[in-house]
């Protein structure tokens, strides 16, 4: 049975239990529900092209520094029309190069749609009228190292310049000193550390709060690692790239594994160039630890810390007229997978973001598996208030963090009106008036102070439970946690999978749940340099990647939205070209063009980021034609879905019987279509 290597599992019940719709040739375990090296996930993928030889193309997009091929599929049934002129989806995943869960839920797209051709009407039909690009692995360098050197949690690829340590640098290369076969944390006592057990969970680590009487005891570091090294000088951009990180949009300069400049790694660039050269790609779905499936991205955000600003013409929110296409699209998610819960944030200078915010397109990002939510039922957590949303983040919350060094109690006093959010933030400093969104346990507020610029606050609700992070300005951010205000008193129920102030909390809480082997235990050991230690925690990938004997409901599940978001890719038809004589070898020619389908030809960002050729309608010149009024070649910016027309009009002069070509284009809706018209 193949695994994770780092992983242990003792039981998974059938929490993930799902009744799809499966092909017959797919039932039985696929390479989909298996991790696979990149020999392995060359030999399923060239066996896959070699049986449906018909259906799919298997290619090389590029190769990696160390010479490995990243993978290309196109999959699509022969008809009139030319595959790379069709709407298309395009699926990427495994730019985390231990993201390997991404990978494995491409690659049983990759069959899913393969092997029901022909056998369920819904895969039929979507390859005969759309195409779908697959990249099951475009960090194929990052992911060997799960194999090599599974002791590790490196999303990132090697770098070239550091062959001695497999393209690593000191800051990530410690040493086993618990004897587990894994490098995990490490607790060194320090007179100078913040941090305590937690004392509801001692497992666990928080600030001392030392308004509370409360002493640090321990710093956390990497375990093996001195701190005094730890601060190395690395040249930038020879500490390896985490690919998902090198791309244009809110790209974080000068940190630590994005790579010397945007798009700098052969990998992106590659996908880059792929993104402006297949013009048919319609939308894009990728594979990654970030999440706008489970739940819509907020209204108003805060870019991630350490972006620079840009000027006010660069949008760092999805635009009015997309966002309810988002918002929907999540639902059907919810509903096609039967998945909830908690994605990462933090896609500074990620893929996903750079297909919305620079080329334009509808961009999903999923992490197939993540945090589960609360419960289908939707009931109140345990400590919520009755009659209460169990994660609503409306209330009064007593926060902790820390500014500087120092500890600081706040009040953060939250009103809802729907969707959006009012809050008061009251600490020893002063007040500070807040206004943004929150929905699903999240949410998103700023507000401006003089002197200081814009402040805000983000945060996670669980039951009584809050954490998040306050941005303050010049001051930098701070992490917060803190419980709804009189929630503390009584006696308090017993956790459910997903209470805890913190991801951690509740990583944790949902590991000793199903059984996993996630965590271990703080053992004691000897450091060379700093003495007796601590190590343990979580275990290298635990939370990235689920054991295997997991894997088979995910990946079906996220084969089943793929097919119904690929049959929602805009098509342009020409529905009706009508002539009518006005006399004297004049004619009207009307041709009306429709969008059937769900999603609109250009969403708003595509319109704005001009990246995007907008809907062209042209009559070829011919012999003894003279336009008397419309312009020959008429252009519109896009065509709503779900019915969306427009009607495209010319007064032509020209004798009867004159045949007039038409062509209509549109780039990510169709290609290029033609018809002929007669004049009578």
């Amino acid at each position: 049975m193949s695994r994770v290597p780092g992983w242990s599992l003792l039981k998974v019940p059938l929490v993930l239990a799902l009744l799809l719709p499966v092909p017959a040739a797919v039932t039985a375990q696929s390479a989909g529900e298996r991790y696979l090296d990149h020999a392995e996930l060359s030999r399923e993928l060239q066996g896959l092209a070699s049986r449906h030889s018909s259906l799919v193309t298997l290619d090389e997009l590029t190769r990696s520094d160390q010479g490995r091929e990243i993978w290309r599929l196109t999959l699509a049934a022969p008809g009139d029309r030319d595959p790379d002129s069709r709407p298309a989806l395009l699926v990427v995943a495994n730019l985390e190069g231990n993201h390997l869960v991404g990978s494995s839920a491409a690659v049983h797209l990759a069959e899913h749609l393969a092997s029901g051709y022909g056998e369920v009407d819904e895969i039929t039909s979507l390859l005969e009228r759309r195409t779908v690009y697959i990249l099951p692995r475009m960090n194929p360098d990052g992911a060997e190292f799960v194999w090599s050197m599974p002791d590790y949690e490196i999303p990132y690829k090697p770098h070239p310049s550091a062959p001695q340590q497999g393209g690593m640098n000191i800051r990530e290369l410690g040493r086993d000193l618990g004897g587990n076969g894994r490098v995990q944390l490490m607790r060194v006592p320090d007179p100078e550390g913040t941090l305590i057990p937690d004392p509801d969970e001692p497992r666990l680590a928080r600030e001392a709060n030392r308004a509370r009487a409360e002493r640090g005891l321990f710093s956390l570091h990497v375990e093996g690692i001195d701190p005094a090294d730890a601060d190395a000088y690395v040249a930038m951009g020879s500490d390896g790239g985490n690919l998902n990180r090198n791309f244009p949009h809110e790209y974080l300069y000068f940190q630590p594994h994005v790579g010397p400049h945007q798009v700098s790694e052969v990998e992106t660039r590659a996908l880059a160039d792929f993104l402006f050269d297949q013009v048919n790609i319609a939308a894009v779905v990728t594979f990654s630890p970030y999440d706008n499936l489970r739940s819509a991205p907020p209204a108003q955000r805060t870019p991630p810390e350490g972006v620079a600003p840009g000027p006010p013409s660069v949008p760092t929110n999805i635009l009015g007229e997309d966002r309810p296409y988002y918002e929907y699209v999540a639902d059907r998610f919810t509903e096609i997978t039967g998945l909830t819960g908690e994605g990462e944030e933090g896609e500074a200078g990620s893929f996903p973001q750079y297909a919305y915010y620079q080329v334009g397109l509808p961009s999903w990002t999923t992490p197939v598996w993540t945090l589960p939510g609360q419960g289908a039922s939707g009931g109140a957590a345990p400590g919520a208030p009755a009659g209460g949303s169990s994660n609503d983040p409306a209330g009064t919350w007593a926060i902790q963090t820390s500014v500087e060094g120092q500890p600081l109690d706040a009040t953060l006093t939250l009103t809802r009106e729907g969707q959006e959010l009012s809050g008061v933030l009251d600490s020893p400093a002063g007040s500070v008036q807040l206004t943004g969104t929150g929905q699903a346990g999240r949410f998103q507020l700023t507000g401006d102070v003089p002197q200081m610029g814009t402040i805000s606050a983000s945060g996670t609700i669980s039951g009584n439970e809050v954490s998040g992070s306050l941005g303050l300005g010049p001051m930098g951010s701070a992490a917060f946690t803190g419980t709804r205000a009189g929630s503390a008193g009584g006696a308090s129920p017993a956790p459910s999978r997903n209470t805890g102030a913190t991801r951690d909390h509740r990583w944790l809480a949902y590991f000793d749940e199903l059984g996993i082997d996630g965590f271990t235990d703080w053992t004691a050991a000897q450091h060379p340099e700093l003495g007796e230690v601590e190590v343990g925690g979580f275990l290298p990938n635990a939370r990235v990647n689920p054991p295997a004997e997991m894997l088979g409901d995910l990946v079906r599940s996220h084969a089943e939205f793929a097919l119904w978001l690929g049959h929602q890719l805009p098509e342009l038809e020409i529905q009706e070209v009508t002539v009518e004589s006005r006399g004297d070898h004049v004619y009207e020619v009307a041709a009306t063009v429709v969008n059937d389908q769900y999603l609109p030809t250009h969403l708003q960002m595509g319109v704005r980021v001009r990246t995007n050729r907008p809907i062209t309608a042209r009559l070829l010149p011919t012999d003894g034609m003279t336009i008397l009024s419309g312009d020959i070649q008429q252009q519109i910016p896009r065509i709503h879905g779900m019915g969306g027309r427009h009607t495209f009009t010319w007064l032509v002069q020209a004798a009867p019987g004159t045949r007039i070509p038409m062509e209509l284009f549109a780039e990510r809706a169709g290609g290029l279509q033609s018809t002929t018209i007669t004049l009578p």
